[in-house]
């Protein structure tokens, strides 16, 4: 298998930047601008190392069913998002079954699928809307990002839910960028209202903390024990644990820069717009731009301090992903960009 890709600052990125972490704004990650809570750096330095965590993370687990008003046993928190995709491709598929995925999409889907030995039926989304197709052949498992990842493009309920009726097995929705979309309509009413449907959710982006692993599924009692069946005991350390629940609370806080974000979000791609250079009608916090050769431009805006997301592991070499800065340093990025651009010409 080809090497998977992800976004993210790396320690080669701040060497050809020639800076150090705080000197470079990491937009590559899609997380929230503000950073984490320090009540949650605090949380997570305090936890317990001497001893080992809940094996089953269950104190986590039953504060996110009651803050969402599910029984517990619908919810079962994984290592990160990616957890929850992996424990599903092994939970509902078998070798030689099929794995519907829309495409571009993030790369953990088909890496899931292909593990549990399935082989993976694509549905692409055109450029430059990317607008995925509301629906596809039966399959034992259908995986969608909604907002998908990396174009934005989001579908409203209607479209999902005919999806998971007509799908002819479990639709895995991956809900982890809806805390950035303004008027979203929640996945979660799926499972409410009894649809074949996982929802994967994260506190990696609403609460920037990615170096810390936690997020957790929501579904039927029979989905998620099916899950839990295969999940290792411990599979999240006490420092996530810990961090995890001291996010919880503050996630409707963390929520209330979704009117800053889509303004954000629109300003970015008036900017590009104004320049020709398209864009996808994203819904969450970022924006993915045609810029044609998208190594060289990200290249250029690591040495002015800003990492961004080439997007060539999607299959999308000539675009790069971008996460919404915050209000102040937008001004800074756009100008960046704009050198950048003149650059190449």
């Amino acid at each position: 298998m080809s090497r998977i890709v992800h976004g993210g600052l790396s320690d080669a990125d701040l060497a050809a930047a020639r800076a150090g972490a705080e000197g470079v704004i990491d937009l590559s990650a899609n997380l929230h601008p503000d950073g984490p809570h320090p009540a949650v750096i605090e949380a997570a330095r305090n936890a317990a190392i001497d001893r080992y965590p809940e094996p089953d993370a269950a104190s986590l687990r039953d504060a996110i069913a009651e803050s969402i008003a599910f029984e517990p046993e619908q919810v079962l928190v994984t290592a990160g998002a990616t957890g929850a995709i992996h424990l599903a491709a092994r939970a509902l598929l078998h070798p030689g079954d099929a794995c519907t995925v829309f495409t571009p999409a993030f790369s953990e889907y088909e890496s899931a699928a292909r593990a549990a030995g399935a082989h993976v039926v694509r549905h692409a989304a055109a450029p430059p809307e990317f607008v995925p197709p509301s629906d596809s052949p039966p399959a034992p498992l259908v995986m969608l990002g909604n907002p998908g990842n990396p174009h934005g493009a989001y579908l409203e309920a209607g479209a999902v839910r005919r999806l998971a009726a007509e799908s002819g097995g479990v639709l895995l929705l991956d809900v982890i960028y809806e805390p950035f979309v303004e008027g979203a309509w929640g996945a979660n009413e799926l499972v409410r209202q009894g649809f074949p449907v996982l929802a994967v959710h994260s506190f990696t982006k609403l609460h920037s903390i990615p170096g810390l692993r936690v997020g957790y599924v929501t579904g039927s009692t029979e989905l998620i024990a099916r899950l839990a069946a295969l999940q290792q005991p411990w599979v999240v350390g006490a420092p996530a644990l810990a961090a995890a629940r001291a996010a919880l609370p503050l996630d409707a806080s963390r929520r209330a820069i979704t009117h800053e974000v889509g303004e954000t979000r629109e300003a970015m791609r008036s900017f590009f717009g104004v320049r020709g250079i398209a864009t996808a009608p994203s819904r969450a916090n970022f924006v993915l731009a045609r810029v044609g050769d998208a190594g060289t431009l990200r290249a250029r805006l690591l040495r002015r301090g800003f990492a961004v997301r080439e997007c060539g592991s999607f299959g999308l070499p000539e675009w790069v992903r971008i996460a919404t800065p915050s209000a102040r340093d937008l001004p800074r990025l756009l100008a960046a960009i704009d050198e950048t651009l003149e650059e190449r010409t």
